[in-house]
């Protein structure tokens, strides 16, 4: 049995549901009528019972079994024809079969609504306009079709008449998340950035969801509104910030498919659109968040967040015991030589480190096993220092590089140059393979740090 072959019988009727009925109701009326007419006693009336309940049980079939239940059956296969295209992303193609059902069935609103996104889908939003603004003044009172020629005029760019035509939708129906998202996105189009507006679109992000709290219904809509109270409340309301950010991740995760594509959105707009101090401060949120919806789609949003994993243990270093000199490597090395004297910085970090390389490798192999990603961002270097059994050559080599770099940078003086470079010396005598381990745990040099 296909989705078109329940003719004599709605799938409503089947279950004894109301074509406005719930999933939970949807469900409850499904397993009363299996107790009542068992797979192996009444197989036919079983089957026709669950064709009913998949379909109404999910999302798009039900939508398209509805939108099918109202055409006359003239119009079914070329209306099947239109979806088929639909879904292949040839929204051309299929405008041109919704065009052909109007033809001889103008008075087909729902065929009417579909012809609209698919011209829009097409780029081809002046006609969609036509069309949205055909159905407006057929019917004036119907909230989403004002909501759709509002979202058709910002598409064109005429983000006024955007803004007052969803203004005129969100008064016909105030309990519409998707009208009170689509209020928000025209009011950012709108507005000019700045302080005063910030604060204007905090307020109706506000306003929105005390308006749609009670609403359950596709809950997974009010992502959008969680994402833009979250955006804007700023650095100094960060408790405020992460009970939207919660939100988001709860409805993400309980929206099935429709939530994580919404959270996956949430997630982009909230990269674009926060300074990187406040995503630190919202890192472990974010982190598990991007975990949800399998992080980003594209590789720029997900070098992105990566940056900001790694600034965030940066950041931790200190609190995990490890010598400042860690975090202000890895600071210069996450910049990527961006500031001038960022060579020079990280060649006399590396000399440092060098120059104190018994007390630093316990810190390095630490670090090799707890921070891997930072690990890896100098990995040549320290698997280097771990590895040498002669540090001496590598601070020599460090030592000629530092003062090839000031010389070209004009950093060091006439007097200083006349000389040859002199190797480097440690300042303290070299450990010997036999000889007590320096960081005190009683065991000789090579079966401890020096292994």
């Amino acid at each position: 049995m296909t989705l078109f072959d329940e003719v004599k019988k709605s799938y409503y009727e089947t279950l004894g549901v109301a074509k406005n009925a719930e999933e939970a109701e949807i469900k409850r009326a499904y397993f009363s009528l299996v107790r009542q007419y068992q797979p192996d006693r009444f197989p036919e009336e079983f089957k026709k019972i669950r064709a009913a309940y998949e379909t109404l049980m999910d999302r798009e079939k039900r939508s398209e079994y509805d939108a099918i239940g109202n055409l006359p059956n003239s119009v079914v296969p070329l209306y099947r024809e239109a979806q088929w295209f639909d879904r292949l992303g040839r929204r051309s193609k299929a405008a041109e079969f919704y065009e052909m059902i109007l033809k001889g069935h103008p008075e087909l609103d729902k065929v009417r609504e579909q012809y609209a996104r698919s011209l829009s889908a097409d780029s081809k939003t002046g006609k969609a306009v036509e069309v949205w603004e055909e159905l407006c003044r057929r019917h004036p009172d119907k909230s989403h079709y004002a909501r759709e020629l509002g979202n058709s005029y910002l598409e064109r760019g005429w983000n006024k008449k955007a803004l007052t035509e969803t203004q005129r939708a969100l008064a016909l129906d105030p309990f519409s998340t998707d009208t009170w998202s689509s209020l928000i996105t025209c009011t950012i189009a709108v507005l000019n950035v700045g302080q005063e507006s910030w604060d204007e679109l905090k307020k109706l992000s506000r306003k929105a969801l005390e308006t749609v709290r009670n609403v359950k219904t596709d809950e997974w809509k009010k992502i959008h509104l969680h994402t833009c109270a979250f955006v804007t409340t700023g650095l100094k309301e960060t408790g405020e910030a992460r009970k939207h950010l919660r939100e988001i991740i709860r409805l993400a995760r309980e929206g099935g498919r429709y939530g994580q594509e919404e959270g996956r959105h949430a997630f982009k707009e909230i990269l674009a659109a926060v300074p990187g101090e406040a995503l630190g401060t919202h890192y472990p949120g974010l982190k598990e968040l991007a975990d949800l919806v399998s992080g980003a789609d594209d590789k720029k949003t997900r070098a992105k967040f990566d940056d900001i994993e790694l600034s965030f243990q940066i950041e931790g270093l200190a609190a995990k015991g490890f010598h400042e000199i860690f975090q202000d490597l890895f600071k210069a090395l996450n910049a990527g030589y961006e500031e001038e004297g960022d060579e020079l910085t990280i060649l006399s970090m590396e000399y440092l480190i060098l120059d104190d390389k018994p007390a630093f490798d316990p810190q390095l192999r630490r670090l090799k096993g707890e921070f891997p990603q930072l690990y890896a961002l100098h990995s040549s270097f320290f698997n280097e220092v771990l590895r040498t059994r002669n540090p001496e050559k590598m601070l020599y080599q460090r030592a000629k590089k530092i003062n090839r770099y000031k010389r070209e940078a004009g950093i060091v003086d006439e007097e200083d140059e006349s000389g040859p470079e002199q190797p480097v010396h440690r300042a303290q005598p070299k450990v010997g393979r036999n000889d007590p381990c320096p960081c005190g745990s009683g065991k000789k040099y090579k079966h401890c740090c020096g292994a």
